[in-house]
């Protein structure tokens, strides 16, 4: 009469070859993909840590590079900086020009302003 199933009455699974030939094909299809898995994985950070060494030494290196210009900018007045220098290395001829001028007029507003 009670609608619902007791735990009691509800037989146990029975083990057939069937059923244990299919949770062992499971059961290595599993442990296949989990090996595919940490290869792929393994693939992905030894990618990673080889694209943060680079980064740093390229970190390494440009810190290097500033730390030697530094001390030829501190002798300078700031006013001037010669031609092809390391403030106008990465600039077009025009653009080193245009900034140039440009350091010539705040050198300008500097002196004559005050």
């Amino acid at each position: 009469m009670w609608p619902f199933k007791s735990k009691k009455s509800a037989p146990e699974p029975v083990e057939t070859p069937q059923r244990l030939e299919k949770l062992e094909l499971r059961l290595e299809k599993l442990e296949h993909d989990m090996r595919r898995f940490d290869e792929e994985w393994s693939e992905v950070y030894h990618k990673f840590r080889t694209l943060q060494l680079r980064v740093s030494k390229q970190v390494q290196r440009l810190d290097k590079v500033s730390s030697t210009e530094e001390p030829q900018r501190a002798g300078s007045d700031g006013n001037e900086t010669p031609p092809g220098g390391p403030l106008f290395s990465s600039l077009s001829p025009r653009a080193q020009e245009l900034q140039k001028q440009i350091l010539a007029r705040r050198a300008r507003g500097q002196t004559g302003g005050e």
